[in-house]
């Protein structure tokens, strides 16, 4: 084998590397896009799945110190009703 032979041979073999990289860099790609598109989607869904829930452990929790409210307030009314009446006995005797 001769020199140019030997040159023609290796600019085969790059010729052939080199279109393999090619097709191997445009698949790769093309699955990087896919993944990238698929944790896009994931993380959209997860965030409003979270916003949602936060929305709703909010409202539950509003409903609840409203709820604690109202009883505080009836309990403390109750409380100072009772106290009234007893100063009224008291006053009485």
């Amino acid at each position: 084998m001769n020199l140019w032979e030997a040159l023609a041979l290796v600019g085969t073999a790059a010729t052939i590397l080199g279109v393999f990289l090619t097709i191997y860099g445009v698949v790769n790609n093309k699955t990087l896009k896919q993944e990238t598109k698929l944790t896009r989607e994931t993380i959209a869904e997860e965030s409003k799945l979270t916003r949602e829930t936060i929305t709703e452990e909010t409202k539950l929790t509003r409903e609840m110190i409203k709820e604690t409210t109202e009883y505080l307030a009836k309990y403390l009314g109750d409380l100072i009703v009772a106290d009234g009446n007893r100063t009224r006995l008291a006053m009485s005797k």
